[in-house]
């Protein structure tokens, strides 16, 4: 059995795993944003009865997450937390530790049965934009945890205005493109508190929120070619909730198939849903445990 979690800024999930399937499952809310100290309570809550019969755990985490220590972006810049030594020296068994879209990258290239390609990228289109790549069938990772932050890759505006990031460039994609800026411009334009939610179901009959979500996904499509070029993957899985809202992939599509051809990929949904990031953490601990 595996133990597998999935940290997230709304919300902690635990499972206990059997191979790829999980037996059970635990959510809490999350806490990371109003005290990390209670982190590692949580964790021992939510995988109480479930220790001693567990050979590792694998978590998936929001954030910069290094080999041992995970930064909490969303939570400010002190929020440090080295949450895999902690957790190892407390449960005594091995621990792997990845950013959750890489988790998720892994999952869908271990199980989602994307026609034996060797190279897969996953972008997770929410709150903010992130993302994995598999490259010739490893997972792309770095120490300092600064990999496939795909969010943060800049993208053409046109003749639209200018939009500053939260990490200080101009026109990034998160800044385009992400739940939270969908959200922030759609309340500009209309000139009153609007969530990106609002701004979808309210598309069709108001043109300036159409031309919004239009721009959006015109950003990730640029994005999609930007990966194209850096990895020629053949496959672009597409999720998150803007990612997978109603209507949002086709018009990523649409947009695609104005480039050139060298830029087409296969643009799909996660095969694993929303289990992708918490099956792919599991998988990996178990590649760690069959390795050692």
């Amino acid at each position: 059995m595996i133990i597998a979690l999935d940290i997230g800024g709304t919300k902690i999930a635990a499972a206990l795993v059997d191979g790829t399937k999980i037996i059970e499952r635990r959510i809490v809310p999350s806490v990371i944003h109003s005290d990390l100290k209670q982190l590692s309570p949580t964790i021992d809550f939510l995988c109480r009865g479930w220790i001693e019969q567990a050979k590792g755990m694998g978590i998936a985490c929001t954030g910069l997450v290094s080999d041992d220590n995970v930064h909490f972006l969303s939570a400010g810049p002190d929020k440090i937390l080295p949450l895999k030594s902690v957790l190892f020296e407390k449960y005594q068994f091995p621990v792997v530790m990845l950013n959750d879209a890489w988790a998720a990258a892994w999952g869908e290239y271990c199980l989602g049965n994307h026609s034996e390609a060797n190279t897969l990228v996953y972008i997770t289109v929410s709150t903010g934009i992130g993302g994995g790549i598999i490259q010739n069938g490893t997972l792309v990772t770095s120490r300092s945890g600064i990999s496939a932050h795909l969010g943060h890759l800049t993208v053409p505006r046109d003749q639209e205005a200018d939009l500053l990031c939260i990490c200080g460039r101009m026109n990034c994609v998160e800044a385009v493109a992400s739940g939270t800026s969908i959200g922030l411009r759609a309340s500009e334009l209309m000139g009153r508190p609007f969530s990106c939610e609002q701004a979808f179901e309210c598309a069709q009959q108001e043109p300036r929120l159409e031309a919004l979500i239009d721009d959006s996904a015109a950003a990730v499509a640029q994005l999609v070619a930007n990966i194209k070029a850096i990895t020629g993957t053949e496959i672009v899985v597409l999720g998150g909730s803007v990612g997978l809202a109603r209507g949002f992939r086709p018009r990523v599509q649409a947009f695609l198939n104005r480039l050139a051809d060298i830029y087409r990929v296969s643009l799909v949904p996660p095969a694993l849903g929303s289990d992708a990031d918490i099956l792919g953490a599991a998988l990996m601990i178990q590649k760690k445990l069959e390795a050692s």
